[in-house]
């Protein structure tokens, strides 16, 4: 593990891509979802046919631009298919043909696969692209001679209504290399930019000076009072008061699947997140602002306000 190549942890660039993975799966396989990602390290053919001991669902998504080499996923037929049923059927059925759905795993893989490649690009300032993946039915035994020269980083990944699943990446050492070149190249870029700041303004008598330059307490102009309103706020605040801000008032949410959005037509029900009575979500500018209870005004609709997001949670989500 102290080879150089591990100096560029590929763990830390795909961490934070962590949220929206889960989202992702969340959605596709009806049931929320966390993540646990691990270390990388070489592949050991004999670790990962203990892992893997039945057949397995092996992707393969070779990068088209920043990178060369290619990203490889492996993932017991037996979780495919349990991933298959909650994406088709609504639920898991192990009696699924499960070569008849390997593109419902392969399209659920291509946007993880997506979402891993804007975090790689964003840490290391260098597009990165994959191809879509190529889905297969076979054995560790049948890709062992591949995979030897691999790198692996595991998720462990637990939804609400499966059994805890592991899906490995597969890194090729080409992948890897090129990854710690760009790294290592978005990193001196980074230094350059900031040696080649101006220093900081000198006086013209102090730089000519042999001994060190004064340094004295800053004087500044008093503008009096009329900068301050009564309240002790900016009158310049008023320049903000007419802009106008879209609100939100949010009944509920839910997820379908596509089958279900293409049937739908008038009169069609569609059942909401939200209890009848429970408290709506209002939006400002797309954050959460309030909470409160539907009510009837003449013949519109209306908003009574019973909660308001506390400030600290608010600024939590401008992060």
């Amino acid at each position: 593990m102290n080879d150089e190549r591990f100096q560029l942890n590929i763990s830390e660039l795909l961490a934070p891509a962590n949220n929206g993975v889960a989202e992702a799966l969340s959605s596709a396989l009806s049931g929320t979802t966390k993540i646990q990602l691990s270390e990388i390290r070489p592949v050991d053919l004999a670790e990962l046919q203990a892992d893997y001991k039945e057949e397995v669902a092996f992707a393969r998504a070779p990068f088209s631009e920043g990178v060369t080499g290619e990203i490889g996923y492996l993932l017991s037929a037996i979780a495919a298919t349990a991933w298959v049923g909650s994406m088709v059927e609504g639920d898991k059925k192990e009696d699924l043909a499960l070569a008849e759905h390997l593109n419902e795993i392969g399209n659920l893989l291509n946007q993880v696969s997506d979402l891993w490649c804007q975090s790689i690009s964003e840490a290391v300032n260098v597009q990165v692209r994959q191809d879509p993946v190529q889905m297969n039915l076979g054995k560790i035994e049948d890709y062992s001679e591949l995979l030897e020269s691999f790198f692996r980083i595991d998720y462990v990944i637990k939804t609400k209504g499966l059994d805890e699943t592991q899906l490995t990446l597969l890194f090729s050492p080409d992948a890897v290399n090129d990854l710690q070149s760009v790294s290592q190249q978005s990193s001196s870029q980074d230094e350059e930019r900031v040696e080649d700041r101006p220093p900081p303004a000198v006086r013209d008598d102090e730089s000519e000076m042999n001994g060190v330059p004064e340094v004295r307490s800053a004087d500044f102009e008093d503008f009096g009072p009329q900068t301050i309103g009564g309240d002790g706020s900016p009158q310049n605040i008023e320049i903000l008061m007419d802009l106008e801000l879209p609100v939100v008032i949010e009944l509920g949410r839910t997820s379908m699947f596509i089958k279900e959005i293409l049937e739908l037509g008038p009169g069609s029900i569609v059942e909401l997140n939200k209890l009848s009575g429970e408290s709506v979500d209002l939006y400002v500018n797309d954050k959460k602002f309030a909470q409160g209870e539907v009510v009837i005004i003449d013949e519109n609709f209306g908003i009574r306000i019973t909660d308001l997001v506390k400030v600290e949670d608010r600024i939590h989500t401008l992060k």
